[in-house]
């Protein structure tokens, strides 16, 4: 059964919009989804959770009337898209990591990057502050000129504490996976990502010359590869 489209599913401080300069370059429909807390879905100060998240890529998949897709995740949507293929699996044709988190099950963002020190904050309704702007360039989108990133900042919000301290619960779901690496990634170091590609053992792994936010930077490297995993899905 071919897949309907592609739903694309944004990481950390991010929302649907950093989507749009890939979405005209696909060769199947698409759908970028806001998760909870930013854009269509604010949170209400409620915590979010990898649940809520699942909700709404299922809620808008159904909304768009795409029974099966190929289900894209970037940076922490790699968290979101791993739990939808878990409880949802005969819906996806298949996975695509973008520079995304594989986190090992049981652990959360904040043991990623903090290790022994990783913060537990007792509440989850909070955010994390939004990251200043050099700051974040450097992790995000160095490729960018400081002018083309100073946009995109300013359509930053703060992530959801909820959303750093969610866990998967693992990596058997049985759809085949991709794993697309940027080379140049600020945010997943490379010694990151290589245990994180061993995690998952995709299917096939693409390495991209580029920085981390990559569907902003590089768009149409980077829907070449999908439309490439579409056709093989």
């Amino acid at each position: 059964m071919a897949a309907d489209g592609f739903v694309l599913v944004h990481g950390g401080y991010h929302g649907a919009w950093c989507w749009e300069p890939v979405r005209p370059l696909l060769s199947l429909p698409s759908i970028a989804v806001d998760l909870p807390g930013r854009g269509g879905r604010p949170s209400g100060g409620k915590p979010v959770t990898v649940d809520a998240c699942v909700e709404a890529v299922l809620e808008d998949a159904d909304a768009a009337g795409m029974s099966r897709f190929v289900l894209v995740g970037h940076s922490m949507g790699g968290i979101t898209i791993t739990e939808t293929a878990n409880r949802q699996p005969d819906r996806i044709a298949h996975l695509a990591y973008v520079a995304a988190l594989v986190l090992e099950p049981g652990s959360n963002v904040f043991d990623l990057y903090f290790g022994d020190e990783a913060p537990r904050p007792h509440d989850l309704s909070g955010v994390m502050p939004l990251l200043d702007e050099a700051t974040a360039r450097q992790m995000f989108s160095e490729d960018l000129s400081p002018e083309a990133f100073a946009e995109v900042h300013r359509q930053c919000v703060p992530e959801a504490v909820g959303l750093f301290a969610a866990t998967v619960s693992g990596y058997d779901s049985g759809v085949p996976a991709t794993y697309l690496r940027c080379l140049r990634d600020g945010a997943v170091p490379a010694e990151v990502a290589e245990e994180m590609i061993k995690r998952l053992d995709p299917s096939r792994l693409v390495d991209l010359d580029s920085d981390h936010d990559v569907m902003l930077s590089h768009p149409g490297l980077l829907a070449d590869h999908l439309n490439e995993v579409a056709r093989d899905a």
